[in-house]
């Protein structure tokens, strides 16, 4: 069964005890999964999701406020379940010492996969966005994830950057493939890509592939005010080049 990715974030305490949330801007993709499309305001449905070997029945919920009291307001998803069934206790049993977990699609509609994972691997997802040309699998893998027309407009918006920038590197300044004669420079989500979806111009840092890496490895926080990484160890690097931030 082929697991299409669609969420990843970082296990709290609710996943143990009553679900999580499924984000605003993931309703349009996650509806294709769904057999009966979109969710109504106030709609609940049975999903199915394997976890480990075993498959478990849970609630998707669109959440039932008053919309006349918050007109502006819009609708909540969530994936539900009680804090003693067998679900949560598998949760517990598998996520406690997992730092993310993952939330897949299959091929088939209605059965979703939910996976723990040590860490969230954004940067892979990063480079199949940015690839200009895909295999067949991984083709199959992006059409299914439902990116098609987001990886378009990164690679639009990227190759952009890349060109402003001449292909050097945001945060060292330096052009690594100069030498060799050839363009190398990456593209970086300063909110991931996994979560927000977000491939705006505003949301990208053109970076060499060394500080890509470095960048997913230790997870500085990035401070737009100053135009900096700050990483864990105290270490702080200020952007060299920046024209569109």
């Amino acid at each position: 069964m082929t697991k299409n990715f669609l969420l990843a974030k970082e296990v709290h305490k609710s996943l143990f005890d009553s679900g999580f949330t499924i984000p605003v801007n993931l309703y349009e993709i996650f509806s294709c999964y769904l057999r009966g499309g979109r969710l109504h305001h106030g709609e609940k449905r049975t999903i199915k999701i394997f976890l480990g070997d075993e498959i478990f029945d849970v609630t998707l919920t669109s959440i039932n406020f008053n919309r006349e009291n918050y007109p502006t307001n819009k609708d909540i998803w969530q994936v539900r379940y009680s804090k003693n069934s067998p679900v949560a206790k598998k949760i517990r049993e598998i996520f406690t010492a997992k730092k993310f977990f993952t939330f897949c699609a299959t091929d088939v509609k209605d059965v979703f996969c939910l996976q723990a994972n040590s860490a969230c691997d954004e940067l892979t997802l990063e480079n199949l966005l940015e690839l200009p040309t895909l295999t067949d699998t991984q083709e199959n893998f992006v059409e299914r994830l439902g990116l098609k027309k987001y990886r378009e407009r990164n690679r639009i918006n990227g190759e952009r950057l890349k060109k402003n920038y001449g292909y050097c590197c945001q945060i060292c300044g330096l052009n690594v493939g100069l030498f060799y004669g050839a363009q190398v420079a990456d593209c970086h989500h300063i909110n991931y890509f996994s979560v927000s979806l977000d491939n705006a111009a505003s949301n990208l840092l053109i970076v060499c592939p060394n500080h890509h890496r470095i960048i997913h490895a230790a997870n500085p926080t990035f401070d737009r005010e100053r135009k900096s990484f700050l990483y864990p160890n105290g270490l702080e690097e200020i952007l060299k080049l920046n024209e569109h931030l």
